[in-house]
């Protein structure tokens, strides 16, 4: 009898399992059919390079002299006697990002602050109108406030990302807008992006042209926060030369060889660390005037 019932709990259980694991999986691709073109471009490219890129040896940034050992070290130090934030802080992520990037950034400054730090993602949006929406009504639901009484955060964001904060911090007709105190951006395509070259006709594609009317309008917009940018050389997804507004400093490093620059730089304990003593209040390593970019 005892077996007779095993084998029937087996069925029932792999039925429901098979259920499951349809549902998950229809999402995921009605997820997938409403994705970037471009960013699952970027995501296969990343997978491929997964092994590592050997890359040329580049000399270390004058203004920003940090090693991977250092910053580690310093990030101990720091997650050891957390400082308490001056205001909510939001990390996103980059259109089509399921949160891979976002949550890097939450693991490495999280510990290294008290309060509040609001994590967003815009796996599920396609467009920067969309992500700015979503950006928004993700801020005032942990806020816990409507999206016109938004106050004022800090905002670290990758790749596109900081396009959408940027979007985001620009006035709408309903007098919407995020107030941002200091953005934070890695590797943001400020200028457009070398990838968008590709005719890929998607939206965020199209948008990201340093030609672009989307572009313009963030060139133009009047900025009422503090902008501080950084990036990984040889990154043939942004371009590093597209990775800060014309006129802004722009703290860049030396990527590693063995990895991608744009895909891992997320990752990077150098960025991190600076980023955490900033919102601490402390000395960055980063200094001005920020080293140019080397040819």
């Amino acid at each position: 009898m005892n077996w007779i019932m095993n084998r029937i709990m087996i069925r029932i259980m792999s039925r429901i399992m098979s259920r499951i694991m349809s549902r998950i999986m229809s999402k995921v691709m009605n997820v997938l059919e409403q994705a970037s073109i471009a960013t699952m471009l970027i995501c296969s490219l990343g997978v491929c390079v997964l092994g590592g890129c050997a890359l040329p040896y580049r000399e270390p940034n004058p203004s920003f002299p940090l090693t991977h050992a250092e910053a580690e070290s310093d990030l101990r130090r720091m997650a050891e006697s957390p400082v308490a934030l001056e205001r909510a802080v939001i990390v996103v992520s980059g259109i089509g990002d399921p949160a891979v990037s976002s949550a890097a950034i939450v693991r490495a400054i999280g510990p290294t602050t008290v309060g509040m730090v609001i994590e967003v993602d815009f796996f599920d949006e396609s467009t920067f109108p969309g992500a700015r929406q979503k950006l928004l009504s993700e801020a005032a639901l942990h806020l816990g406030v409507s999206v016109d009484e938004l106050p004022e955060v800090d905002v670290v964001a990758f790749s596109m990302g900081g396009l959408v904060a940027r979007d985001a911090a620009i006035i709408d007709a309903a007098g919407r807008r995020l107030p941002i105190r200091r953005l934070f951006t890695i590797c943001t395509p400020h200028e457009g992006a070398r990838l968008a070259g590709i005719p890929l006709g998607t939206p965020q594609s199209e948008d990201m042209k340093t030609t672009s009317d989307f572009i313009q309008r963030l060139r133009t917009a009047r900025r009422k926060y503090d902008l501080c940018c950084y990036t990984r050389l040889d990154d043939i997804t942004v371009g590093e030369e597209f990775a800060a507004p014309e006129g802004t400093a722009l703290w860049w490093l030396p990527t590693p060889s063995g990895q991608w620059a744009h895909m891992q730089a997320f990752d990077d304990p150098r960025i991190m660390a600076d980023i955490a003593r900033r919102l601490r209040g402390e000395a960055p390593f980063s200094t001005l005037p920020a080293a140019p970019l080397p040819n």
